[in-house]
């Protein structure tokens, strides 16, 4: 199988910390079955300080959702993190830088004898 991965770095407000991390502690079920759906296969979020860094291995590529209103439910999400997070559009869209792999390491695909 292909695996499609990709990772950017986003900004939380001030004093945004704790909150973040107890709403991505409670987050709802829907979304987390949403992201299953659209073939996202582990998401992960790390944090330090202020800074936000996300990472996403999926099994289809991305589509570029760049200039697309975002889904019902991912709007929701966005709405309820805008006072979080550094935001922009009226769709509260979070403001991402993307970033470029430079390498990777995968111990557990078989090599050829």
């Amino acid at each position: 199988m292909t695996l499609y991965r990709r990772a950017w770095t986003m900004q939380l407000r001030d004093g945004a910390e704790a909150a973040y991390e107890a709403a991505h502690a409670e987050i709802w079920p829907e979304l987390k079955a949403q992201m299953a759906e659209s073939g996202i296969l582990r998401f992960f979020l790390y944090r330090s300080g202020t800074t936000i860094f996300a990472f996403q291995e999926r099994s289809r590529p991305f589509p570029d959702t760049s200039h697309a209103a975002p889904s019902g439910l991912t709007a929701r999400w966005w709405r309820a993190m805008a006072p979080l997070m550094c935001t922009e559009g009226p769709d509260h869209r979070p403001i991402h830088t993307d970033l470029r792999e430079v390498f990777a390491l995968d111990t557990t695909t078989e090599t050829p004898t």
